[in-house]
């Protein structure tokens, strides 16, 4: 914590110039986006960031500075690892029970192994999970709030999954297991329900910015939002300011702090608040890196490398080679054709016999850098099971599946697809709806009426990522065979390289 919140903090008594009585100090430690990564990263922008074992030196450093400390995670501990893909959360668990974690809210990918998996990592883990407005229907899976008493603060704390996630984003099993409610409606109704039990409310969110902005503007009687999801940002934002403020801010009043620290572990976000009479008076938030100077916590390295150890017997053969670097960076993969996702689509599309294969871009979660390749680099950069279907697709359903693909582009978005067996030319500042031009299968103008056979991931198969007209499709034929399968299966078999691109060509660039 900065020198002057410190001295600031212990100071007895904390007079209020404006209350001339005393205030509390709470210090929140959140975590975001966690996605299976116990070890520090090892490839990208961020390599060498991160690490539950040097996350838990951290905490205990702060808890040894300051009395009133809450721990919470914003949920998306899944998948994303080669430790997530076999483990399947139980590692994370482990080292989050070591570290003292008091709730995680779950994310869209919690759910990716069913809500059985889910009921057991709760009975693993010594911390409430919670979700307020996407609710199992049955199970003891999740609670809708749980009160924390920090110090002399009874604290509320709601877990919250935006519009914009549920259902596109979920396994679609579990949305038949699931129901969901506005989460502004459902939180409105928690504040209710707690205001005599407790002095703050805390929502722990997984939704895009933008809707945290909105519940901010909706429920002033909430105390703080700590985000997931998306990217964090630096600083905190305040419902009279609404981009993020550094340094030591003393509140108007009314209205909820909003912070989100950035993902994958890189940092912990530090958010440290005065409290009276049920209001925040001063607030100061920032990200603490998790850098390489930072030593691991005996206890939780000690955890990590039996883990690690175990993962190394079933993960460390070499399964083939790359003749070239294939990309799939999440931005890169997620906003234009790249060789990586072309390579996946045609081997979908040569498995399946299909005419047309379609890969939703959220599949892939990193490069292939050229050289020997492992089975946990695939599982790294293929995380998800998820296995493939047939479709008999009519070319108009074809047509508004390929619009949905580029409808939020600019921006990176999981269901930009890459494609196998067409062509097509993309307008992007087009309206939407309107930004696929000279669509072509197999060389031939797409024809509205006729029906294509059409490969994809059995996930937007379901609908996911706004898939609906994949719902409507017939004749479907559903495979046990996933992406992952089909590319260890190219490794076996020689060098993997990519055909070449050029499937989508773009006009009108700014």
């Amino acid at each position: 914590m900065p020198r002057v919140f410190l001295l600031m903090i212990s100071l007895l008594g904390l007079i209020s110039p404006r209350l001339g009585i005393a205030q509390t100090s709470l210090t929140i430690l959140h975590t975001s986006e966690h996605h299976g990564t116990v070890q520090p990263l090892e490839n990208g922008t961020y390599a060498g960031l991160g690490g539950m074992a040097r996350r838990a030196t951290l905490l205990a450093t702060i808890r040894k500075e300051t009395d009133h400390v809450l721990v919470v995670d914003s949920g998306d501990l899944l998948v994303g690892s080669a430790f997530s893909a076999v483990f399947r959360g139980e590692t994370d668990i482990a080292a989050m029970n070591l570290m003292g974690y008091d709730a995680l809210a779950v994310g869209n990918h919690d759910f990716d192994f069913g809500l059985n998996h889910l009921q057991k990592l709760k009975q693993q883990a010594t911390f409430p999970f919670l979700c307020t407005n996407v609710r199992p229907r049955t199970g003891n899976v999740c609670q809708r709030v749980v009160i924390k008493t920090v110090g002399p603060i009874r604290i509320a704390l709601i877990g919250l999954i935006g519009r914009s996630n549920y259902p596109d984003t979920f396994n679609r099993a579990a949305v038949q297991e699931l129901d969901f409610q506005d989460p502004i409606e459902a939180a409105r109704a928690v504040i209710a329900d707690v205001r005599e039990q407790a002095e703050m409310v805390i929502a722990i969110t997984h939704e895009e910015t933008e809707e945290d902005l909105a519940l901010a503007r909706a429920l002033p009687a909430l105390d703080v939002i700590i985000g997931g999801h998306t990217a964090g940002f630096d600083g905190l934002i305040t419902p009279d300011q609404m981009s993020p403020a550094q340094g030591r801010i003393e509140l108007a009043g009314g209205g909820p702090i909003f912070v989100k620290t950035h993902r994958q572990g890189r940092t912990l976000g530090r958010l440290d608040v005065l409290y009276h009479d049920r209001t925040v008076m001063v607030a100061e938030a920032r990200n603490i890196p998790v850098a390489a100077d930072v030593p691991p916590d005996p206890a939780v390295s000690s955890l990590v490398e039996v883990y690690g150890r175990r993962l190394n017997v079933e993960t460390s053969r070499v399964m083939g080679r790359a003749e070239e670097d294939l990309q799939g960076e999440r931005d890169v993969i997620r906003s234009r054709e790249t060789n990586l996702g072309d390579l996946l689509a045609d081997l979908t599309r040569l498995e399946t016999g299909a005419e047309v294969a379609l890969i939703n871009s959220g599949t892939v979660r990193d490069s292939l850098v050229a050289g020997p390749l492992t089975y946990r680099r695939l599982m790294e950069v293929l995380p998800f099971d998820t296995s493939l279907s047939v479709l008999a697709v009519t070319g108009a359903q074809l047509r508004k599946a390929m619009e949905n693909s580029v409808s939020r582009l600019p921006q990176p978005n999981a269901r930009f697809l890459q494609v196998s067996g067409l062509r097509c030319t993309v307008d992007p500042v087009a309206p939407t709806g309107t930004r696929i031009v000279n669509l072509q299968v197999n060389g031939a103008p797409l024809d509205p009426a006729r029906r294509y056979s059409v490969a994809v991931t059995r996930f937007i198969a379901e609908g996911g990522d706004g898939y609906q007209m994949f719902v409507e499709a017939a004749g479907r034929r559903d495979s046990d065979v996933s992406i992952r399968d089909l590319l260890a299966k190219a490794l076996a078999e020689g060098p993997l390289r990519s055909a070449g691109q050029g499937r989508m060509t773009r006009i009108n660039m700014r």
